[in-house]
């Protein structure tokens, strides 16, 4: 039977009537675990080198690769596949950083390769300035997120965050940058260590389950994480239900 525009009725009828189908879940492994593990090592490599722990000027023309492929390329798969896992935090942060780490690998690579002149990262450089504009606003909101989660998980993006406001200091002129990069280089490190250990829980959760060895491993989540169904109903997901009208 057709449907015409002046059969108010009918169309209010169908709009309103609960959808007939079926929903399938895929269980898929927390691709939080491999984002944080590429984005955690190389966190480390780069931010340590900043700090001026190791290394010269050429660095990043040999660690380069790793940082691309491990915190770039993996990180930005783990985060597609934070869709699957209906977790649009990871899906943001992880797609989001490891967008940054690929794009730092290219620029690395046409620096090794003579197309761009290298340039350094302790004196003014507004055009990385302006991806530090982008990235701190998006890690802060996933700061706020994440607080509902776990207090790792929180301290993770809170020194990334931290870290990459105070990078916004490239800039600026002056001596200023220099002593501004290094200590963005210190909350990057706690940043990749937390990582490290909010991986290593995963790790541990997934290979002994909920056994005694796992309360070495404590990662503080919060009572509303705590309180969370095993299976989420979803909330204004596509495909889903189309908007749910009353929760935003």
């Amino acid at each position: 039977m057709a449907l015409t525009s002046d059969d108010q009725d009918k169309i209010d009828r169908i709009i309103n009537k609960d959808p007939e189908v079926s929903i399938f879940l895929r269980p898929i492994a927390p691709p939080a675990a491999l984002g944080l593990a590429g984005f955690s090592g190389s966190t480390f490599i780069t931010a340590s080198w900043i700090a001026g722990w190791w290394g010269n000027e050429s660095s990043p023309t040999v660690f380069f690769p790793f940082v691309a492929f491990f915190g770039g390329l993996a990180q930005f798969l783990a985060g597609l596949q934070g869709y699957a896992a209906r977790d649009a935090l990871v899906t943001v942060i992880h797609v989001l950083w490891g967008s940054f780490w690929m794009s730092v690998g290219v620029v690395d690579l046409l620096v090794a390769t003579n197309v761009l002149q290298a340039h350094s990262l302790h004196e003014h450089f507004p055009e990385l300035a302006s991806w530090f504009i982008v990235l701190t606003f998006f890690t802060w909101s996933g700061v706020l997120a994440s607080a509902a989660r776990d207090l790792v998980l929180c301290g993770v993006l809170t020194s990334l965050a931290i870290g990459s406001t105070i990078a916004c200091c490239l800039f600026a002129y002056g001596s200023g940058v220099d002593k501004g990069m290094k200590a963005a280089a210190y909350f990057w490190i706690i940043s990749s260590i937390l990582a490290w250990w909010r991986v290593t829980v995963y790790l541990v959760e997934e290979g002994f389950g909920k056994g005694r060895i796992v309360n070495f491993f404590p990662i503080f989540r919060t009572s509303l994480e705590k309180r969370k169904p095993l299976l989420a109903p979803g909330l204004g997901e596509p495909g889903v239900k189309r908007g749910m009208p009353g929760t935003i």
